[in-house]
């Protein structure tokens, strides 16, 4: 990860950690080689502070230490066990086929192409469009999330963008190509009908 700020064209690069790497939530990396990284301290005024650029931000207090001990062991073992480039490959493949399945279910009720182009490179993660009215703001998608897991049981990411709703795909390694028709069996008729009821409302 040295390189990650080179690499991504810039001078600062932060990623959060407990998705891809699989280390524990609120893990996260800020990597530099900017010449003003000295002039970065913690929001927290704690023991090291007086230290140098970044070990002023090894101790917090009495801040939890378990992403500090779990997040390189996360980053580790995938590579170990898979190696980043299968795994990004693997997730990749798994992320497109999950399109072309949800893709296929959803377009008869959606006015636009599902399929929707972010403008970046996002390896595992896609955009799939809702159909009319429904995640019109961030409100109604968070709540189409919660009816959604209430009737279908099902757990699903939804936002809203320019008053547009999507279905925010993403897939891991642990994730299987049935998880994708399960999805359409108990999910999308349910998005359907929330979409109809909508329309005639």
């Amino acid at each position: 990860m040295a390189d990650a700020a080179a690499v991504a064209g810039g001078d600062w690069w932060f990623g959060n950690l407990h998705k891809w790497p699989c280390a524990p939530r609120g893990s996260a990396v800020l990597v530099t080689r900017a010449a003003d990284r000295d002039d970065l301290w913690p929001l927290i005024d704690s023991w090291g502070a007086e230290e140098p650029y970044p070990a002023r931000f090894d101790s917090q207090g009495t801040l939890d230490a378990t992403s500090y001990i779990a997040s390189p062991r996360a980053i580790e073992f995938v590579e170990r066990e898979h190696g980043w480039d299968r795994a990004r490959a693997t997730m990749a493949a798994l992320a497109d086929h999950g399109v072309a399945v949800i893709g296929a279910a959803l377009q008869p009720y959606v006015d636009a192409p599902v399929a929707t182009d972010v403008g970046m490179p996002v390896v595992s993660m896609r955009l799939l469009r809702l159909p009319d009215g429904l995640g019109r703001d961030r409100t109604d998608a968070d709540e189409l999330r919660m009816r959604l897991l209430d009737l279908a049981g099902v757990e699903a990411a939804f936002t809203s963008i320019g008053g547009v709703g999507y279905l925010r795909l993403s897939a891991h390694l642990y994730t299987e190509p049935r998880d994708f028709e399960v999805f359409v069996e108990r999910a999308v008729p349910q998005i359907v009908a929330f979409a109809e009821r909508r329309r005639i409302s």
